[in-house]
């Protein structure tokens, strides 16, 4: 799916906006078929085209000479590679992992070496590696540690992970420490790595990827981002501009496990009309979803190569809008951190809960928030008279979410 960097051309779009989706999101533009969506595809041995959806665009990611599938393949939860081949065979040629996710880096490289060359491969070092003091070396042995458990000898595309946390759990700073980008490019110039980025869905998200792309020869940035999220433009523009490959996740915010039964009409389903709502971002390279079932590879699948959403999906993405308005805390938003007396990390801990409610991941949200000091946690939130809730700029009951989710993940 490698083609030459030379022949990769910048997808144009048509300028017609579909914003005014419950008056939330980023300014679109509908993209235009690329001339060769398929250009490069894998072929299948499974059913006929027709019985099963296909990857139906891949597009340039940004300076790494690679053509990707628009729909790409998070494997957070996965437990055997079969769900990874299946999605292969779908067309899906890009796969995100990361050391904190368990043991995912060694599921990933149950396929490798036969299938390496298959599939572009991001990793993530673990969050609290990074510090305004760790060493070269200390990052050098993590990229190792991950070689060692991808089974492979490289990868494509290595990341820092979650930066733009609440200054609250790290110091923001951190970012700068000049030996990142030398550890880095000495892995670069080793083989080990082909480039190298970060992800964010934090408080901080917009700044710290502003000054990552302006600073640094970062390759990728990989932001939180869905139709609710708003600042991002700016930066991604900028990113475009440089040949940075920007990789969205956290997409689907909380359309995993809530109910949006009512407002999927004529085929329309929320999570497609959030995927195709992504696709028409002129700036994204590729939409990371987390797969967990064939089920969800196909129906994701279904939404590649979108470039409008149809009027039932846009009716349906307005009232799953409107149920997720006060109850989701956007990702790059910072404006109740400075409110809180006790130093709670308001962002981080709301994310928890999102993960124990909507991603059905109980016992990962648990363990994020034991990692946090007793004096960090939402314990004294039951009582504080403090104006968080009323600086919210989307109406969140601030205060009531983090007495709840302190009291679900204390186990």
């Amino acid at each position: 799916m490698r083609d030459g960097k030379d022949g990769l051309s910048r997808r144009s779009f048509i300028g017609r906006s579909i914003a005014s989706i419950a008056g939330v999101g980023l300014g679109l533009a509908a993209a235009k078929k690329l001339a060769a969506q398929t250009e490069g595809a894998p072929q299948t041995e499974s059913a006929p085209a027709a019985e099963k959806p296909a990857i139906k665009e891949y597009r340039p990611l940004g300076r790494t000479g690679w053509k990707v599938s628009d729909v790409s393949f998070g494997n957070a939860g996965m437990q055997e590679p079969s769900l990874l081949e299946y999605a292969m065979e779908r067309g899906i040629n890009y796969v995100d992992t990361a050391r904190q996710y368990y043991d995912m880096e060694v599921v990933v490289g149950k396929i490798f070496p036969a299938k390496r060359d298959k599939l572009f491969v991001t990793s993530k070092l673990l969050p609290e590696l990074i510090t305004a003091s760790t060493t070269e070396n200390e990052i050098l042995a993590a990229i190792d540690e991950s070689l060692t458990r991808l089974n492979t000898d490289y990868i494509d595309c290595m990341l820092i992970h979650s930066v733009g946390e609440d200054p609250k759990l790290s110091d923001p700073k951190k970012i700068e420490n000049p030996n990142i980008v030398s550890a880095f490019e000495k892995a670069r110039k080793a083989g080990k790595i082909r480039g190298w980025g970060a992800s964010s869905h934090g408080p901080r998200m917009v700044e710290d990827f502003a000054w990552l792309v302006d600073n640094t020869p970062i390759d990728m940035i990989m932001p939180g981002m869905n139709f609710m999220t708003k600042g991002l433009e700016p930066v991604l523009a900028r990113a475009k501009k440089k040949g940075v490959a920007v990789v969205a996740m956290k997409s689907l915010s909380a359309a995993r496990k809530i109910d949006y039964q009512p407002f999927a009409k004529n085929g329309a389903t929320v999570r497609q009309a959030v995927i195709k709502w992504m696709l028409a971002h002129e700036d994204l390279d590729t939409v990371c979803l987390t797969m967990r079932s064939v089920e969800q590879v196909d129906e994701y699948v279904a939404a590649s190569g979108a470039i409008e959403l149809t009027p039932d999906e846009r009716k349906a993405l307005r009232g799953y809008g409107t149920l997720l308005d006060r109850d989701y805390c956007r990702p790059g938003c910072s404006s109740c951190l400075a409110s809180c007396p006790h130093s709670v990390p308001i962002a981080e801990i709301l994310r928890y809960r999102l993960y124990f409610h909507s991603y059905g991941e109980e016992k990962r949200a648990i363990s994020l928030y034991r990692r946090l000091a007793a004096d960090r946690s939402a314990a004294r939130c039951a009582g504080c008279g403090a104006p968080c809730e009323g600086i919210c700029p989307h109406g969140l009951a601030i205060r009531s979410k983090l007495v709840e989710a302190h009291r679900e993940l204390t186990v």
